[in-house]
């Protein structure tokens, strides 16, 4: 009985990390085709999806990882933020 108020208890907890990483409005993308389809109805060329399949770090399987423009754009500067920061305080 202990076993199966645990594995409940973590499913409820895993249900609810997903819901974290869902983005404002924009739907779960899972293909180009649905990228097109998005990136067509967006009219601001900052909030057009920009997607790649990737290998989270310790697994083969890859995902499909969607971002909007911006939000590449400002983890490009924050990234180059941090390097520099890195570089001055290690000299």
């Amino acid at each position: 009985m202990k076993h199966i108020l645990a594995v409940l208890i973590l499913a409820v907890v895993l249900v609810g990390c997903e819901s974290l990483y869902d983005t404002e409005d924009i739907p779960r993308i899972r293909s180009q085709r649905q990228v097109d389809a998005y990136n067509a109805t967006v009219s601001s060329e900052g909030e057009k999806l920009v997607c790649s399949r990737e290998r989270p770090l310790g697994s083969n399987i890859s995902q499909f990882i969607c971002m909007t423009q911006n939000q590449q754009d400002r983890i490009a500067v924050q990234s180059q933020q941090a390097i520099q920061d890195i570089g001055l305080n290690g000299n």
